[in-house]
């Protein structure tokens, strides 16, 4: 069934500016084609890092647009205006800053599409081939096709070889999930308190 498993595109906004646009590192960003954004090295880091680019070489910041079905084959150069056009919508520095240079990358299968009826596609790690466990971000985790998903398919592979090898409940590997902070269990709590139509 892995065949089946529709996939998604992330699309990565490479932007170099004249200056420093926001002095965050990190933000996300909503209501808008743009999702996420990333200092780099040439971003004025929260907490008094220091810069390490030059306005010669520019300040770096990447955007991360997930679930990019819209923008494969559009013509990156309208992708980088319009996600630049947002940042100055956002930071005024944005507006005042000249863009250097961009570059615009769309991995059209970057990801698996979480859609319903999903997971009854994804296999487990154990399969049936002797000392063959998968592991990937697209294999059952319980979990998105996140950084983090794909860690927890590879402690969930490894339990598996432990298992065949007659150590899987001596030794687990699978780390517990965080605890939820107070704002998660709230919205979670929310989720659940209204029907679904």
């Amino acid at each position: 069934n892995v065949q089946r498993i529709p996939s998604a595109p992330i699309t990565a906004v490479h932007l170099w500016f004249d200056r420093p646009v926001t002095h965050l590192r990190e933000a996300v960003l909503l209501g808008r084609l743009s999702q996420w954004i990333f200092a780099g090295n040439g971003g004025r880091a929260a907490g008094g890092v220091e810069e390490t680019e030059t306005a010669e070489s520019g300040y770096y910041y990447q955007v991360v647009i997930s679930a990019s079905h819209g923008l494969v084959g559009r013509r990156g150069q309208d992708v980088a205006d319009e996600v630049t056009r947002e940042l100055g919508a956002i930071w005024p520095a944005a507006r005042r800053a000249r863009l250097l240079r961009s570059r615009v990358v769309t991995h059209r299968e970057a990801v698996f599409s979480v859609q319903p009826g999903v997971d009854r596609l994804r296999p487990p790690q154990q399969t049936p081939v002797e000392n063959l466990a998968l592991a990937g971000d697209w294999t059952a985790t319980g979990w998105p096709a996140t950084m983090e998903g794909a860690v927890r398919s590879g402690y969930l592979a490894a339990e598996a070889i432990l298992r065949l090898q007659g150590q899987g409940d001596d030794h687990p590997v699978l780390q517990a999930d965080l605890p939820r902070g107070l704002l998660a269990r709230w919205l979670l709590r929310s989720a659940h308190a209204y029907p679904k139509k």
